[in-house]
């Protein structure tokens, strides 16, 4: 067998070519002041940022191989890549410049996913980093179709997201949950089917998302799957990409046609009045994602800093968020919580915030988002 092999950079084709800019630039990020320089920072606040606890709630599952893990599995299944070493492979990440470059690597990464136990490691390593840096709950998107397509099962995906998922609460103490996400680039006939077939494993995901490419009004496109999935009691999101064309409607189609209780990315409501009414007054939360490619893109963390900044100061429940750390230089949420703070002088205050606001808007029972916002607490009075 052979994978299919990262292809030399190309120019961007398809029907998709005004989304390139998506990855460059955050349109209303509303940076604040320029970044306090490390050495002015709080006493003891890289520590805090690390060890309080934290919900990540927006991580990709296939986004999180890195080219180490890449070239492992690649050997374990019998395939074959144009690549000698891991350098070699971040060699290649660096020309995800935008969003079609991107998701050009995002989905040449993945075909190394082969069997339960490539989904079963693949989750777990990125469980056992993510503890490491005070997560102790994380929601993971998975892209079923994806798979499906190389010729996995639905039994063979959800057996390793399972088995994953019971050793890192036996082993590490995290509480894992997983949001089966459509590509907006396929048909909502496909979604459709995908999610009625895998309702003999309804206990093993918990809500629906949307990603990959941002065709024109998807969430109208999408509307009578979210409707079943609603009816399925499951709990819905969708992407909203950051300056796609269209996106404040793609926003507004999100809040009232598909009805969300989340917006993964979705930092373009800073544009309109509207939108920050109706995302505070309904309590939706925003799970933002101010990583960085290998590329490096001049001002992404200040924008984007900035942007999540300008959230809390409005009084939206914004989140901090890995999306897809291995195909961007492994930077998980305690990372890009530090980088945060470098850029756009992250407080203590505003670190605690983030972490009060990833339980506030994540899936949890009552009982268990008690639990975890009372240990932010504890934490804060314990740590210096």
């Amino acid at each position: 067998m052979r994978a299919s092999p990262l292809p030399a950079q190309k120019a961007p084709s398809g029907p998709f070519p005004a989304l390139v800019a998506a990855f460059l630039v955050l349109a209303g990020g509303h940076p604040r002041a320029a970044a306090a320089p490390a050495s002015a920072a709080e006493p003891g606040l890289r520590a805090f940022i690390y060890a309080v606890p934290k919900a990540e709630l927006h991580v990709h599952l296939e986004g999180t191989i890195d080219p180490e893990e890449y070239l492992r599995l690649a050997t374990r299944n019998g395939l074959t890549t144009p690549f000698p070493s891991a350098e070699a492979v971040r060699q290649r990440l660096m020309h995800a410049k935008d969003l079609n470059t991107f998701i050009e690597v995002f989905v040449d990464m993945q075909a190394v996913i082969r069997t339960e136990a490539d989904i079963h490691d693949i989750a777990l390593s990125y469980f056992t980093r993510a503890r490491a840096q005070g997560i102790v709950y994380i929601e993971m998107f998975f892209d079923p179709q994806t798979h499906l397509e190389r010729g996995l099962s639905l039994a063979t995906i959800f057996g390793g997201l399972a088995s994953a998922r019971t050793e890192a609460a036996q082993k590490l103490g995290l509480h894992a949950e997983y949001i089966m996400c459509f590509n907006r680039n396929r048909s909502a006939e496909s979604a459709m089917a995908v999610l009625e077939a895998s309702q003999p494993w309804r206990g093993r995901y918990i809500g629906i998302g949307l990603d990959n490419p941002e065709e024109r009004d998807f969430p109208a496109k999408f509307a009578a799957v979210y409707v079943r999935a609603r009816a399925l009691g499951l709990h819905l999101t969708a992407h909203c990409d950051v300056d796609q064309p269209n996106t404040l409607a793609h926003i507004r189609g999100c809040l009232d046609t598909l009805q969300v209780e989340r917006i993964d990315h979705g930092v373009n409501v800073l544009d309109a009045p509207d939108l920050i009414a109706a995302v505070r007054d309904r309590h939706i939360g925003l799970t933002v994602c101010p990583t960085l490619l290998y590329t490096e893109i001049p001002g992404r963390m200040e924008k984007r800093g900035g942007a999540i900044r300008r959230m809390l100061e409005l009084g939206l429940l914004a989140t901090v968020n890995s999306d897809d750390p291995g195909i961007m230089r492994g930077l998980l949420p305690g990372d890009l919580l530090w980088k945060m703070h470098e850029a756009v002088g992250l407080t203590r205050a505003e670190v605690t915030q983030l972490a009060r606001n990833s339980f506030q808007v994540a899936w949890l029972a009552a009982p268990e988002r008690a639990a975890d916002l009372a240990a932010v607490q504890a934490a804060v009075a314990r740590l210096p």
